[in-house]
């Protein structure tokens, strides 16, 4: 099945902007909607920012952390202050609206509370994803196959992706699942690296196969590509 949308353009700000607006034309205050972190989605977030409407309708919506490290050393920042820090505090979003994981609470007890939110106020409404070299969405890593909130090991591949300088040797992170992504009612993906161009390409053909995470997007019914 082919993708709802793709638009492509070299320039991350456009592909920003496109998806900018496409959020605003398809979000509906009280949407629960799952955004990521990571520096695929920085221009987006600071578009948002300098948006009057982008930030009245973000300031209405709820919203779901995809995922986090467990337990990170003093050195590495979490994803969840990441979200505060890009879109949460200088939106002045009101802390009820926010679903998001401890990094250093009990894996077992962040993945229950979140389940039961996608159970309350779910499936989500949109999903917003980057993806890894390694075809992964969200952390579900290469072989990633479960239903719910899942503490798994990331790969050194993904840890080394995300730490330029002194990786970890091993690091857990906390994920919601490729089920839980596909149950939302729009994915909008958003790969600005021209390298990642091989990947996506293969993310799209499908068929679904879990040695490559991003393949169950193929066949999404609402999925929107913005591609370098």
């Amino acid at each position: 099945m082919s993708p709802v949308s793709v638009f492509q353009n070299s320039d991350p700000e456009a592909l920003a902007c496109q998806l900018r607006q496409d959020l605003l034309d398809t979000l509906h205050p009280g949407d629960l909607i799952c955004i990521p972190t990571g520096r695929s989605p920085l221009d987006l977030y600071r578009q948002i920012r300098e948006d009057e409407a982008s930030i009245r309708l973000w300031r209405s919506l709820r919203f779901l952390q995809l995922d986090e490290y467990i337990a990170p050393a003093a050195h590495i920042d979490s994803f969840r202050d990441y979200l505060h820090q890009q879109i949460f505090d200088p939106l002045g979003v009101d802390t009820s609206r926010l679903h998001t994981i401890d990094p250093q609470g009990d894996p077992k007890t962040e993945a229950q509370r979140l389940d039961k939110v996608i159970s309350e106020w779910g499936p989500p409404r949109a999903c917003i994803l980057g993806l890894g070299s390694n075809g992964h969405i969200a952390f579900n890593e290469p072989g990633s196959n479960f239903s719910s909130y899942t503490a798994i090991d990331l790969t050194p591949e993904t840890i080394s992706a995300n730490f330029k300088e002194s990786p970890p040797a091993q690091l857990k992170a906390l994920t919601i699942s490729l089920e839980q992504i596909y149950a939302s009612r729009d994915v909008f993906l958003l790969v600005p690296q021209p390298e990642k161009k091989s990947i996506l390409d293969h993310c799209l053909r499908g068929p679904k196969d879990l040695s490559v995470p991003g393949t169950i997007l193929h066949d999404h019914p609402g999925l929107h590509i913005y591609r370098a």
